[in-house]
């Protein structure tokens, strides 16, 4: 069965006739035993007696233990579990929004811990700006392994989104759309920000096991533009946990191909270049200069050098994989029309 298979305390709660002040939500996908840590730290949150909220876990196409792992919690938590078929993690989240029943959604990952504090903080300083739709907090990494030493000497710079890190300094900041990137890590929406046809963008955000990205920074930065404002609070931070995985090379050009793909599906403009094989030549000139540098490079420069070189060659190729995919969607869209066109003549 899907949807709504058990129900924590939260549920009780609300047939006591109580309303429920904070949602979280969490979306999930082939990450049972990361999820398993996650949901132990939330086993310590910290809970107001005047406060209700609930903890909703959006499976979206698990194929593993994540549901198992659900149960496991279902007694110890306001959980309710969701299964959500459209695979992407924004499709996920949409469904979260729309079954979540606080008016502060609070929005975090499978692969974090939290402090006890962590949601008292984000009630507390909602309810000191009643006018402000959205805030982000800190995102600090915690390595699960020592990193090599070219990520270790490059995570606060040319890595800070590869090691999922986040932070604008110590001060309460209001952002603005070129500064907006907090990450759905850390942050708190108010669903009624979500009213009328706003939503996280299905196009953008992870789906399977591709690296795109951007569905935050789409939405945060749609609702700029319609007159909310966002907050930045430091005090709320939050732990992502880096595996192994995260610290190999290939993640990191996987991670940048898809943030080639985002740019392209944010804001990219074919218009003006000289197209090659579906693609602006200058990008195929970029690809290729970018990758003899790092061909040059790897063995004989310092690493911030050679992976410089590596992360331009890998953003230019998911640039040119997407727009490639665009040109042919538009050639094959305008082949059906010439074939619809030509069988009713």
């Amino acid at each position: 069965m899907q949807g709504r298979v058990f129900a924590g305390r939260s549920s009780r709660t609300r047939d006591n006739g109580h309303p429920v002040d904070v949602s979280v939500i969490i979306c999930t996908y082939n990450r049972s035993e990361s999820l398993r840590r996650t949901l132990q730290a939330f086993c310590d949150l910290e809970i107001p007696r005047n406060v209700t909220w609930e903890l909703l876990v959006v499976d979206n196409n698990s194929r593993d233990a994540t549901r198992a792992v659900c149960s496991d919690f279902a007694a110890r938590l306001p959980l309710r579990y969701l299964f959500e078929a459209s695979q992407g993690q924004n499709n996920a989240l949409n469904r979260g929004v729309e079954e979540a029943e606080a008016d502060l959604l609070l929005f975090t990952d499978d692969d974090v811990d939290v402090e006890p504090q962590w949601l008292v903080s984000f009630l507390n300083v909602a309810r000191r700006y009643p006018a402000v739709s959205f805030f982000g907090g800190k995102v600090i990494p915690r390595w699960e392994c020592a990193p090599p030493q070219w990520l270790s000497e490059n995570a606060n710079s040319l890595l800070r989104h590869v090691a999922t890190a986040f932070e604008m300094g110590e001060s309460e900041v209001f952002v603005t759309a070129s500064d907006c990137v907090f990450y759905g890590a850390n942050l708190a929406i108010r669903k009624q920000a979500f009213l009328g046809t706003t939503k996280f963008r299905p196009d953008l955000g992870p789906c399977g096991v591709g690296q795109v990205r951007g569905g935050e920074t789409a939405l945060l930065r749609e609702l700029l533009a319609d007159g909310h404002k966002g907050l930045y609070v430091p005090s709320m931070a939050v732990y992502h946990r880096n595996t192994s995985s995260r610290m190999t090379e290939s993640y990191v050009r996987a991670y940048y191909h898809g943030a080639g793909v985002t740019e392209v599906r944010m804001n990219e403009s074919r218009n003006g270049h000289k197209a090659f094989l579906g693609a602006p030549r200058y990008l195929w000139l970029k690809l290729t200069k970018h990758a003899l540098q790092y061909a040059m490079f790897r063995w004989t420069r310092p690493s911030a050098v050679w992976l410089r070189a590596e992360i331009e060659m890998a953003t230019s190729w998911g640039r040119i994989t997407e727009l490639r995919r665009l040109h042919k969607q538009a050639d094959d869209q305008l082949v059906g029309e010439a074939q619809v066109h030509t069988a009713r003549v």
